[in-house]
């Protein structure tokens, strides 16, 4: 019932812009705009505050979790690519959203409450510790898929974002405060350090918001008939139900603690990741056929993850 009901949680946050936008009260353009101050500042924020929670000991110790992450992504990939060579006739946007939508899932803000309800602190923090690999995916191979350019310097450009710069300065953060020895500050430069946590993690509450309402104000505008379309079916069938058993079946043979199992199981049967439609509306891509699969992976996700659950744990 808890998987249940945080699933529907998320499509009630989509509700919000969903409803935003068929009222006037959100507009295309304001879509977009909502996009780009999200990937430029919301986001970056909520890595930042949430990557320097962990400390030095806990990077080394758990080193294959975001690997593990990343083979997620790599099993999506390789089948959606498996995939689009049955098929024929696609334009670059539809390629590189098919190809987004089964490599990358919800791999943050929908596990997150689950992970913290059953492992706790602990489960959160190796959660966003596993998310370094998702982020390095996204932010290298999820931005080439919709900027697959005849310049490598434009294509490196677009990767070099401020989600993909903040993630590696987090990391360097860490090394450097845990590994160098140095006192830790105090008076006004503590003062100053802790007002950047603070403020950084505010500002970063706002992702999952912000995000869940782009998305409810793109599926506003879907022709219904979108949703007949049968490659959506297809990413939805390779994303909720092929990725996560065959990877489930790869991860049951690597000797893994118990915690960090059951959280890359969580986060394998996740539906396609609500960033999707952030990165095709920043960067071009086929964003009613990134809504319509967000919609039916999330609705379908009510069935696939309690019973994928039940059996992988």
């Amino acid at each position: 019932m808890d998987y249940v009901l945080q699933v529907l949680f998320v499509l009630t946050l989509m509700a919000i812009g969903f409803v935003a936008r068929r009222r006037g009260m959100v507009s295309a353009a304001g879509t977009s705009e909502m996009a780009r101050v999200l990937i430029a500042i919301i986001y970056p924020c909520l890595i930042f505050s949430s990557i320097t929670q962990l400390n030095a000991h806990e990077l080394a110790k758990n080193w294959i979790m975001p690997v593990l992450a990343m083979a997620i992504t790599g099993t999506g990939l390789v089948l959606g690519l498996v995939a689009l060579s049955c098929m024929k006739g696609l334009d670059r946007q539809r390629t590189g959203a098919f190809l987004f939508q089964s490599t990358v899932n919800n791999y943050l803000f929908l596990p997150l409450p689950l992970v913290m309800l059953l492992w706790g602190a602990e489960g959160v923090a190796l959660l966003v510790f596993a998310s370094l690999g998702f982020e390095l995916t996204v932010w290298t191979v999820g931005v080439f898929l919709f900027n697959r350019t005849s310049k490598l310097s434009e294509g490196i450009r677009m990767m070099l974002g401020p989600p993909l710069i903040i993630l590696l300065f987090s990391i360097g953060w860490i090394c450097i405060r845990d590994l160098s020895g140095i006192e830790p500050l105090d008076g006004l430069p503590h003062r100053l350090l802790g007002l950047l946590y603070f403020g950084t993690e505010t500002v970063g509450k706002a992702t999952v918001m912000i995000s869940m309402m782009v998305a409810g104000s793109r599926i506003a505008v879907l022709d219904a008939r979108a949703a007949l379309d049968r490659q959506v079916w297809i990413v939805a069938t390779l994303r909720l139900l092929v990725t996560p058993i065959l990877f489930i079946l790869i991860l049951k043979q690597i000797p893994m603690s118990e915690v960090a199992y059951g959280i890359l199981t969580v986060v394998a049967v996740m539906p396609a990741a609500v960033a999707s439609l952030i990165f095709s509306e920043r960067f071009g891509g086929d964003s009613e056929f990134i809504a319509t699969t967000l919609l039916v992976t999330h609705l379908g996700a009510v069935v696939t993850i309690p019973l994928l659950l039940t059996w992988a744990l």
